[in-house]
């Protein structure tokens, strides 16, 4: 199982859940009620944008929808939207994310 763990933030406390290959960060989010923002869901406004801190290997790379969101956002590469973005590997590891939109 991998774990996904969320950091506090100005919306909420930290959050975490096990979680398998093929699952979005959205629905990860959504089943532990992590503190992180949507909007539209569907890798267009940028609301859900995460840095991620921790387990970046995991994470199937940006589809095009998505680095094209990314690229027009000038996010650095550690930043993902958590609604597009897709677990891929198989095992045990650890992601940890951090709401971008976050002042702390």
């Amino acid at each position: 199982m991998i774990r996904v763990e969320f950091l506090a933030n100005e919306l909420g406390p930290a959050a975490g859940a096990s979680a398998e290959p093929g699952d979005a960060l959205v629905d990860v989010s959504d089943a532990c009620r992590a503190p992180v923002s949507f909007s539209c869901r569907s890798a267009s406004c940028g609301t859900c944008l995460v840095e991620v801190l921790e387990g970046a290997s995991l994470l199937a790379p940006p589809s095009p929808d998505e680095a094209e969101v990314l690229d027009i956002f000038g996010a650095p590469a550690a930043q993902r939207l958590a609604c597009s973005a897709r677990l891929v590997a198989r095992g045990e590891g650890l992601v940890r994310l951090r709401w971008a939109g976050s002042d702390e």
